[in-house]
């Protein structure tokens, strides 16, 4: 039962960072900000944006339906992990800018998560 327990501890951890993270970003900056020395397509603060809800939401389907909540933490972090390789992709091939510290994090938050 144990493992059960700390594998739960460290879902709810990662999206409760997860969530203050995009909440504090949405309350200083707004939704749907962009930088504009350096911007990026729409679509990708628009998905970015979309944590701000979905964070939270996982957290609380972890909370009150178990299983919908690991259904839905797996979703986020496909979607995590979708976003940034695409972002970095991006920003490879029109930026040509070699961006790799969400490689760091989207594999550490990976090995821990899934």
């Amino acid at each position: 039962m144990w493992p059960n327990r700390l594998i739960l501890a460290v879902y709810f951890v990662c999206f409760s960072v997860g969530s203050l993270i995009h909440i504090a970003s949405a309350a200083t900056y707004g939704f749907f900000a962009n930088d504009p020395q350096a911007p990026v397509p729409m679509g990708f603060v628009v998905v970015n944006e979309l944590f701000t809800f979905l964070n939270p939401l996982t957290l609380s389907l972890l909370i009150f339906k178990r299983r919908a909540g690991i259904i839905s933490a797996l979703v986020v972090v496909g979607l995590v992990f979708a976003l940034n390789l695409t972002l970095m992709a991006w920003m490879w091939t029109v930026r040509h800018e070699l961006y790799v510290a969400w490689l760091y994090l989207n594999g550490t938050m990976g090995v821990f998560m899934l």
